[in-house]
């Protein structure tokens, strides 16, 4: 039996892993390569590959179910599809590649009703990918949007699309009428948004807020987080920028009514055609608000089987600042807390207080202990600054020392979580700066892998991947090489 590749183009990691999938599934003997895929034997079941479209035996042909997915999504089969099922419900940057996280699940052999981690779980991608193989995926994330996204998702694929479709149906009949709603929402809040929205576009939006919230039910989050999606088109707020920037750009001319609506009726499009590949997924899977790094019991301890992430890397672009509205107008964070989380985030580059001065001190005589060649790094950038050197880069050097004194807790803490030989593999990426006009690159995967060792793990392998086109805002600013590193709990 011949199991073919898909028709778009692959990067050489792909087929690596598309490999390994297989091999992982039947064994490496079993398996012979061709030019368009493998030859393996004819009782296999090929239903969960990635990187494969179908399998052919004569003139019979067996889709995969990966194959069924991407073709629900509708983007062609020349060109692989990274938004199908619930994956497209909310942007959020520095998205995980879904078959990448698809595909390690395969390879870890990972079977329903495993428990699976993801310490720094973003908006849910790995979550997603766990449900819909029947296992249970477990995620912590100290952002409060990407929590509320993630749980979102994994109501979405609990829901039949046609209910969500009777839910749009109720408030749609009320949208453009003027009924006011007795809406209890805090004065900050209220004067941050006005701030932020001409009163015409507030008004429209917090009207599908209300009707959400009094129609919504059980669909309530997947609602909200599609209109929150729409927020910074219709705001003051540069829709293309990370920072705080008053827009240039005209309005768009759709009234945000509308423009929910359809959205609306595009995602439950979508799922009904995903559904009708995997059904409706109820599970147990789950995103927690919490941190890796500070620690979070989440059950008994040493119950997870596996562990995927794609941690954050140091000196972040801003997560929540650019969330801000989104965070704000969900009454997920106050205005006044955004700064305040935004230098809680592992990597981020915000200090605040005397944070400066403390850290000076703690990388001068590294008070957390990371091993001697990070220590190093860090102090040999603080030795690079010049007078030319503005106040972000000169706290490059600190704030690599403050990642990577987070990453050894957040090592320390997902161990205490994992079974015994349990993998956990990361996606990494690499980083540069510049310091005294010269360009400083830091290889982020090494650093980490030492990291971890330190930490008690052991390493068993680092694979280079191609990087892949990062969507959302800013996506020309994503990591440019990222490296798959699997560990092992020993």
């Amino acid at each position: 039996m011949n199991l073919l590749y898909h028709k778009y183009k692959y990067y050489p990691y792909e087929r690596e892993l598309a490999l390994r999938e297989v091999t992982a599934l039947i064994g490496d003997k079993l398996v012979t390569e061709i030019e368009d895929g493998f030859v393996v034997p004819a009782d296999t079941d090929i239903s969960r590959l990635v990187y494969f479209s179908k399998a052919a035996s004569g003139s019979s042909t067996t889709e995969t179910i990966q194959a069924r997915l991407e073709r629900a999504a509708k983007t062609g089969t020349n060109r692989q599809a990274t938004r199908y099922s619930v994956h497209g419900l909310h942007e959020y940057k520095g998205k995980f590649n879904p078959q990448v996280a698809k595909a390690i699940l395969n390879i870890f052999g990972i079977t329903p009703g495993a428990n699976v981690l993801d310490p720094f779980c973003g908006s849910g991608t790995s979550l997603v990918e766990c449900t819909q193989i029947g296992a249970v995926g477990t995620g912590i994330d100290i952002n409060p949007l990407a929590v509320f996204i993630a749980n979102a998702k994994l109501r979405a694929l609990a829901t039949p699309a046609s209910v969500l479709h009777g839910v749009f149906d109720k408030i749609e009949r009320r949208l453009w009428d003027a009924t006011p709603f007795s809406d209890k929402t805090s004065p900050e809040r209220d004067d941050y948004l006005a701030s932020w929205f001409l009163p015409e576009q507030l008004s429209k939006i917090e009207r599908v807020r209300g009707l959400i919230e009094l129609e919504g039910g059980d669909c309530r989050a997947v609602l909200l987080t599609i209109a929150s999606n729409l927020l910074r088109d219709y705001s003051m707020q540069d829709p293309g920028d990370l920072r705080i920037r008053r827009r240039t750009s005209p309005m768009p001319d759709e009234d945000f009514r509308t423009a929910f609506m359809r959205a609306c009726r595009a995602f439950s499009e979508k799922l009904a055609e995903a559904q009708k590949v995997v059904g409706v997924i109820p599970s147990s899977s789950a995103a927690l608000l919490g941190s890796s790094v500070s620690g979070l019991e989440v059950g008994r301890t040493a119950q997870f089987d596996a562990a995927i992430t794609s941690p954050p890397y140091a000196m972040a672009l801003p997560y929540i600042d650019t969330q801000r509205l989104s965070l704000v107008w969900l009454g997920l964070l106050p205005a006044s807390r955004i700064l305040g989380l935004e230098s809680e985030l592992v990597g981020s580059r915000e200090l605040r207080g005397n944070a400066r001065k403390t850290l000076v001190a703690a990388m001068h005589d590294n008070t957390a202990s990371i091993p001697v060649e990070q220590h190093a790094l860090c102090t040999s950038l603080q030795e690079k600054l010049t007078a030319s050197d503005g106040f972000r880069r000169k706290a490059v050097p600190i704030l690599l020392y403050r990642y990577f004194c987070d990453m050894l807790h957040a090592f320390r803490n997902i161990q205490t979580m994992m079974k015994r030989n349990a993998p956990f593999a990361l996606i990494v990426g690499h980083n540069h700066t510049n310091l005294g006009g010269a360009r400083q690159d830091i290889d982020t995967p090494h650093h980490l892998s030492s990291i971890a060792l330190m930490a008690g793990w052991r390493l068993e392998e680092q694979l280079p991947l191609q990087t892949y086109r990062r969507y959302g805002y800013h996506s020309s600013n994503a990591v440019g090489a990222e490296t798959l590193i699997i560990l092992r709990n020993s």
